[in-house]
């Protein structure tokens, strides 16, 4: 019985606090017009924000694009969905993956586009993704994104598993051996 009350507040806060959308500008930049956000699951006013902002390309990384931007289009017709499959947080993300995500954020990066990525969260698969981002594209240390990733985060002791996978991408990222458990690598 306790273990079903603890499971059935854990659903209502992340459900609660995932409605604040976790919005985050990750980095813009002002003279191309170039800029990446972190989200969550949007409604429909989050989707008119997204227009307003002018964000024109979305990666879903939860497979729900049909009960949230197709069903929100009317809010913003001119997003376009870019990717649609659901990851999970505990496994680590793949070569292809980071491949397509890198080409899609150095085209949005050379054309001045204005691109977003979420979960449901946006809390643990978007939280990894944008430690991958800061580390690549920012500089940023393996701590530093860690930090960011936790602040961001909900409930992020549930997700030990992310901050050995941001060591494996920051390995990755500067094409060395993966230092930390296998289980945690970037895959083939």
């Amino acid at each position: 019985m306790e273990r079903i009350l603890l499971f059935m507040l854990l659903i209502f806060s992340i459900n609660s606090f995932a409605k604040k959308n976790n919005f985050y500008l990750i980095d813009e930049n002002k003279e191309t017009g170039f800029a990446i956000y972190r989200t969550s699951k949007p409604n429909l006013k989050d989707m008119r924000n997204f227009c307003k902002l002018g964000i024109q390309e979305m990666m879903v990384l939860s497979a729900n694009a049909d009960e949230y931007e197709y069903k929100y289009a009317h809010g913003c017709p001119s997003l376009k969905v870019v990717f649609n499959k659901r990851q999970k947080a505990k496994i680590p993300v793949t070569k292809n993956f980071l491949k397509f995500f890198d080409d899609w954020v150095q085209e949005a990066k050379r054309t001045g586009k204005k691109i977003a990525f979420r979960c449901n969260c946006g809390c643990h698969r978007t939280g990894r993704l944008a430690a991958y981002y800061q580390m690549k594209y920012q500089r940023l240390t393996v701590k530093d994104a860690q930090s960011i990733m936790k602040r961001n985060g909900k409930w992020m002791w549930f997700f030990r598993s992310l901050n050995p996978q941001v060591v494996a991408m920051k390995d990755y990222i500067e094409k060395r051996a993966c230092s930390t458990r296998q289980r945690y690598c970037v895959k083939e």
